[in-house]
């Protein structure tokens, strides 16, 4: 039987992590939700949910995510760390403006998994080698990039690099500990550096083609909330300033 560990990344004050938990008790039981916490201290101490981990990494806590590549490796790793010994099968990663529109979340990412005969689901997954991709191009210049996958892959193609969208994913245990238990080489951005490394690890990555319209960088999607549920969305991002108002912003 799939038992799916629903892992929420956020920074916000713990006021407005319970007003996202009282969301999320919609979609998954609180016994089935870890948070992640990559804020303040003083604000991870405050926060109610029994099950949570303080993220204490400076590759987080990023300014300018995509330029100072951003790294989830740290966040992976101590997830993994709370799981040793945990009867979990699956795992569903948000980010905290990630928001889950229906109540069978879980079953629908689990029954797509099955479908796609995946160890990974994610938003606008591509392959980006030999593209104009920005993100590539970037570390395309980085002499050791491709040296890296060339020796660690376990497929036969090493040019091989893959993107996805960082806000939600969805992963075997498998699939997610091996990820985790590697150590990045030198920087790479979260959105080439999971994808990527969980392919040359064989495990199969594929694409929500049919939800990707509902997961966009931007504008903000609050006010569509409804729309999207009824368009068939599972779940939505951007969401960010809801969560605010339990702190009266």
């Amino acid at each position: 039987m799939a038992k799916v560990l629903n892992v929420i990344l956020t920074h916000q004050p713990a006021a407005c992590v319970a007003a996202m938990i009282e969301w999320w008790s919609r979609h998954a039981d609180s016994a089935q939700v870890l948070i992640v916490a990559g804020g303040r201290r003083e604000d991870f101490d405050e926060i109610a949910q029994a099950q949570k981990i303080f993220a204490d990494d400076a590759r987080l806590r990023t300014m300018d995510h995509q330029r100072e590549f951003q790294s989830y490796t740290g966040v992976f790793r101590d997830v993994s760390a709370w799981l040793a010994g945990r009867d979990r099968t699956h795992v569903s990663f948000c980010e905290y403006d990630h928001l889950p529109l229906v109540g069978d979340f879980n079953e629908g990412q689990l029954a797509r998994l099955a479908a796609e005969d995946a160890d990974v689901i994610g938003h606008h997954v591509q392959r980006i080698d030999g593209t104009s991709h920005p993100h590539y191009l970037c570390h395309h210049s980085n002499p050791e990039f491709h040296r890296h996958w060339e020796k660690i892959t376990r497929r036969e193609d090493p040019e091989v690099i893959l993107s996805m969208f960082g806000s939600g994913s969805f992963w075997t245990r498998e699939a997610f500990d091996a990820v985790a238990s590697h150590e990045e080489p030198f920087r790479i951005y979260l959105e080439i550096y999971l994808p990527t490394l969980a392919h040359h690890l064989g495990f199969r990555v594929r694409d929500l083609p049919d939800q990707n319209s509902f997961v966009q960088v931007s504008p903000d999607r609050e006010p569509e909330l409804d729309a999207v549920r009824e368009a068939g969305a599972w779940a939505v991002h951007p969401v960010k300033r809801r969560w605010n108002r339990a702190r009266g912003h």
